[in-house]
C-alpha cells in the first residue's frame, strides 16, 4: 500500500543536547534544503524553562529569530509551530518535567502539510554530533491505531471494527464521583510502544537508529542484532546502529509487517506480541484496524 500519510520521527538524547542552538539549526537548515521551512513560526513564550512552559503568550518569529531567542534565553527546548488551525506543522525539543537532563527531539505534521516525506539525513546529523538513546520514524495513523488505550475513545469510523480479543481493564475515577474508565491491554500490539526511562520510548518502527545508550536498556546486545538475519539493511557507525527490517514504514500488525515487529520485539526486548488480541500469535490475514491501512484502500474519489 501507498501511503500519503506524513512521516513523524523522534530523537531520544540522555541529555539536553548543548548548545540547544545546534539542534535548532540543524533543524532548520535540514527543513530548508527540503524546502520546507515555513518563513514564521508561533514560538511559546519562555519555552525551555519548566516553570513558563505552558505559557499561553505567543511570539511569531522567522527562523533565524528563533535561533537568537534560544541562545539570547539560554533555553533547554524548544516548541515552534505553523498554527493551531490545520494542516500546520510543529517541532518540540522537549525535556522531562522531572528529570530535565533527558530530552526528546520530535515533530507534529498534519496532513497536506508541507514536510520532508523522510528525517533520516537530519536525524543521522543529529546523532554524529550528541550522543544519543536512538531515533525512529513513522507515520502517526499506524501509531495511534496501536497505542489506543481508553475504550470510550475508540471509533469504528476512524479505527475500523472492534477487536473483541482485546483484554480490558476498568479503573475508578480518581475522586471517586466520575465514571469508571475502561482501558485496552494493549502490552502485546506489534506497534506499542516501550517506555526504556520516563519521556523516552522504543518503537518497532521499520527503520532505526540505534545509540550507543539504547543498549544498557535492551536485552540483547549489538552483536545478537548484528548476527540476526531478518534486517533488509544494517548499517554501524561510530555514532547509531542504523536498521532496517521493511520498505516502508509499518502499516499492519499482521501478516508478514506483523511478524517482521514480533521479531524485533523478540531480538530486542525478549517481549512477544500477537495479532489480533487474544490469539496468542501473528494472523496471515489482515484484521481490523483503520480502512486506510488495509491493502488495496483508495481514497474517495481516487478511482
Amino acid at each position: 500500500m501507498i501511503t500519503r500519510e506524513p512521516m513523524h520521527f523522534a530523537v531520544a538524547f540522555p541529555t539536553i543536547p548543548e548548545p540547544v542552538s545546534g539542534v535548532w539549526h540543524l533543524l532548520s537548515d535540514y527543513l530548508e534544503k527540503q524546502q520546507s521551512l515555513p518563513g514564521l513560526f508561533e514560538v511559546s513564550q519562555g519555552v525551555g524553562h519548566i516553570e513558563e512552559f505552558h505559557s499561553t503568550t505567543r511570539l511569531k518569529m522567522t527562523p533565524e529569530e528563533v535561533g537568537r531567542l534560544i541562545v539570547d534565553r539560554r533555553l533547554t527546548g524548544f516548541f515552534v509551530h505553523t498554527s493551531y488551525s490545520k494542516p500546520s506543522v510543529g517541532y518540540h525539543l522537549r525535556f522531562d518535567q522531572k528529570d530535565v537532563s533527558q530530552s526528546v527531539l520530535s515533530c507534529r505534521v498534519d496532513q497536506a502539510a508541507k514536510a520532508p516525506n523522510e528525517w533520516s539525513g537530519l536525524v543521522e546529523g543529529l546523532m554524529a554530533r550528541w550522543s544519543s538513546i536512538g531515533s525512529w520514524q513513522w507515520t502517526p495513523l499506524y501509531r495511534v491505531w496501536q497505542w489506543l488505550r481508553v475504550k470510550d475513545m475508540f471509533r469504528e469510523t476512524k479505527f475500523g471494527p472492534f477487536p473483541p480479543g482485546y483484554r480490558v481493564r476498568t479503573e475508578k475515577s480518581a475522586d471517586g464521583l466520575g465514571p469508571d474508565r475502561e482501558f485496552f491491554d494493549i502490552s502485546l500490539n506489534p506497534g506499542r510502544a516501550k517506555e526504556l526511562i520516563p519521556s523516552i520510548n522504543f518503537y518497532p518502527t521499520a527503520e532505526m537508529w540505534l545509540g550507543p545508550h539504547f543498549w544498557q536498556y535492551a536485552k540483547c546486545t549489538k552483536e545478537d542484532v548484528l548476527a540476526a538475519d531478518f534486517f533488509l539493511e544494517k548499517r554501524e557507525t561510530p555514532h547509531f546502529l542504523y536498521l532496517k527490517s521493511w520498505p516502508e514504514a509499518f502499516t499492519r500488525p499482521d501478516g508478514e509487517q506483523g511478524r517482521q515487529q514480533q521479531r524485533l520485539w523478540k531480538l530486542l526486548f525478549h517481549e512477544d506480541c500477537e495479532w489480533p488480541p487474544g490469539s496468542g500469535g501473528i494472523c496471515d490475514e489482515p484484521m481490523y484496524g483503520p480502512p486506510e491501512l488495509m491493502p488495496g484502500y483508495q481514497p474517495p474519489g481516487s478511482a
